[in-house]
């Protein structure tokens, strides 16, 4: 199944992106990642915005997962890269990975483009 998939970090940016990227490979083996591009924090009700800008990019690949077991390993990916809510609250991302499009099923706009 095709699908986009956006990353996102405020912190260790290049660095937790990079990671991220490299996971993703291995999940997606015909991946192609746009270039990363740098914006500034978004403010979202209840949720500060962040002091430090965002590295962002996407990528676009096929899978052979269903979306439920996609989003579950974008978030054991999250987890696993020390990403949780608490640090979203204090307005820190160490990665951010949202599932934007299964298929034809768009799930979410990106809102840094």
């Amino acid at each position: 199944m095709k699908v986009i998939i956006s990353l996102g970090s405020n912190t260790n940016q290049e660095e937790n992106i990079q990671h991220a990227r490299e996971i993703l490979s291995h999940l997606i083996p015909d991946a192609e990642f746009t270039k990363p591009i740098w914006t500034d924090p978004i403010a979202e009700k209840d949720r500060p915005a962040g002091e430090n800008q965002y590295l962002n990019c996407l990528v676009e690949g096929h899978v052979h997962l269903s979306e439920r077991s996609l989003l579950a390993k974008l978030k054991q990916l999250e987890i696993t890269m020390g990403d949780c809510h608490e640090n979203h609250v204090k307005g820190i991302v160490s990665i951010d990975l949202d599932l934007i499009q299964y298929g034809d099923h768009k799930l979410r706009d990106i809102i840094w483009q």
